[in-house]
């Protein structure tokens, strides 16, 4: 059954918040799923799978040091779970499988005409495209090349999620230079097919049934070309030609283009980190002292930053006190002192993003050699998002030092909060932020407590890597385990096609 992991599991009917549905058992004799539920499913799961406490929480926020865990240090230092590691893999594919079975409904003669009530056959093959892309995206940013599918290559390696299609279920690993180029022209043919004077696909949890929804969907995948672009344009020359191209035909303009799932404010369909720390009570983590730090000032020259109120509660003695990165277990849970992530950060019905304008506006300031119009914008548009007072956003505004490579990569980390693969993707290509506690380091602690701030405490902290040769972040992940058995032949070309399956192998683009 482990190879089950790139076949269809099809969803039978159920929208966004229905009651869930069990999957077909034989991949043999699928029925055909209405193509707004795949969709409307794949929108949400996607956040719930890779926004969660697992994925997100035992990897990639501790990794760019958003938080620190409370009880154990392992994988704050680095000695990630084989479960999660295998959990994210084998729910990134079973979500572009559901993609890949839109297309194949809207592409079938035998299916494509019932399914043009759902929107254009043209305009649901695009959306899938492009959520596919995102998928692949974050797949090869996590362990290099990986299995990949393309609706627009004849690339021969290009054969992940084709049980289906062809009864493969040992795909080839493909290239990240391959994967990354047909991504950018991916996007661009997705972005080119959509018919934006209809519907695109019915069920969107994006845009809706809006008259703009069409329009939109051509934002977000000029967005997302922008983003890889700019990404891979230090090792791709041809990437410039992809960035005016994506400047030009329109990128997401305002918050109010943000493409992202707003969840239900209850216990069942709560965003992810709402239902793992209030309905599961999983207290596992907390805003690291790192990031409390530059928040109020002290690692960086921006002064106090009006988001630490949102995004860090107020300890028991009410102040703002991030968790140490220690070495050892008794050492931060012993730690008694620090906040909880806020309460918007924590909300029900949080947003969660897919990519958002603030973003736009800083690779714009880099584009332009750090421009600093593009980068006060960025700043504006993320405390807009998180709700800041106008005042408060002025006048930080009017206090930023000049825009530089070092000061608009740090905005960019924290206007990318509670996105942390993307904030990783950054880290490993640019460097920034230099803020983050580095292995081996040994350093001062200071905190405020009991009833008066002038009082404090503190304490020596040493933070040591658990991985042998690994001195800082991880430039990637180890393929999962289960790889190695049902997949070796692939597994054992992709490891010799990188180098080597370490954490310190490094990402094609990366610095």
């Amino acid at each position: 059954m482990k190879k089950l992991r790139y076949i269809a599991i099809v969803l039978v009917g159920a929208l966004l918040f229905s009651c869930e549905v069990d999957y077909l058992a034989d991949p043999n004799q699928p029925e055909v799923a209405p193509t707004y539920g795949l969709m409307n499913r794949v929108q949400k799961r996607l956040m719930d799978d890779t926004r969660d406490e697992w994925f997100s929480g035992r990897m990639s926020l501790l990794w760019v040091q958003y938080w620190n865990q409370v009880n154990y240090t392992e994988e704050d230092r680095y000695e990630f779970r084989e479960t999660v590691n295998d959990g994210g893999w084998q729910d990134l594919y079973l979500n572009a499988q559901d993609l890949v079975d839109l297309i194949t409904f809207n592409t079938d003669e035998a299916t494509k005409g019932s399914m043009e009530q759902f929107g254009p056959n043209e305009n649901q093959i695009a959306a899938a495209r492009i959520m596919l892309t995102f998928i692949y995206l974050q797949a090869t940013e996590v362990w290099g090349d990986v299995p990949y599918y393309s609706y627009g290559s004849d690339n021969a390696s290009f054969q992940a999620n084709s049980v289906k299609l062809n009864g493969n279920a040992t795909p080839n690993y493909a290239k990240q230079q391959d994967i990354y180029v047909d991504m950018l022209n991916e996007l661009k043919e997705a972005a080119a097919q959509i018919i934006t004077t209809e519907k695109m696909i019915d069920g969107d949890n994006f845009f809706g049934g809006s008259a703009t929804q069409a329009m939109q969907w051509k934002m977000f995948a000029n967005s997302l070309r922008l983003r890889i672009a700019n990404r891979i344009k230090g090792v791709y020359p041809a990437a410039s030609t992809h960035i005016s191209e994506a400047l030009s035909s329109g990128i997401l303009g305002s918050n109010a283009d943000n493409v992202g799932v707003t969840y239900e404010n209850n216990a069942v369909n709560g965003a992810p980190m709402y239902r793992a720390f209030v309905v599961n009570a999983r207290t596992d983590f907390a805003p690291s002292m790192q990031f409390v730090e530059l928040l109020q000032g002290k690692r960086s020259n921006f002064g106090a930053d009006p988001r630490l109120d949102i995004f860090v509660a107020d300890n028991q003695q009410g102040f703002k006190v991030g968790i140490p990165l220690c070495d050892k277990n008794a050492t931060v849970a012993g730690f008694n002192y620090e906040s909880k992530p806020g309460d918007k950060v924590l909300a029900a019905d949080a947003t969660e993003i897919y990519i958002e304008y603030s973003e736009m506006c800083f690779i714009q300031s880099e584009l332009n050699g750090w421009d600093q119009t593009w980068y006060e914008a960025g700043v504006r548009a993320s405390m807009e998002k998180w709700g800041v007072a106008e005042d408060d956003i002025a006048a930080f505004i009017a206090a930023l030092p000049a825009a530089s490579e070092e000061n608009v990569m740090m905005q960019k980390y924290i206007a990318l909060y509670m996105q942390p693969y993307e904030a990783w993707s950054e880290l490993r290509r640019t460097g920034y932020p230099n803020t983050l506690v580095q292995p081996n380091d040994t350093y001062d602690y200071t905190w405020p407590y009991i009833n008066d701030a002038k009082e404090q405490r503190d304490s020596t902290v040493s933070f040591t890597y658990f991985v042998q040769d690994l001195t800082k972040v991880p430039s990637r992940v180890n393929y999962v385990l289960n790889e190695q058995s049902v997949n070796a032949e692939s597994y054992e070309a992709a490891v010799q096609s990188i180098g080597s399956d370490e954490m310190t192998t490094k990402m094609w683009w990366e610095k």
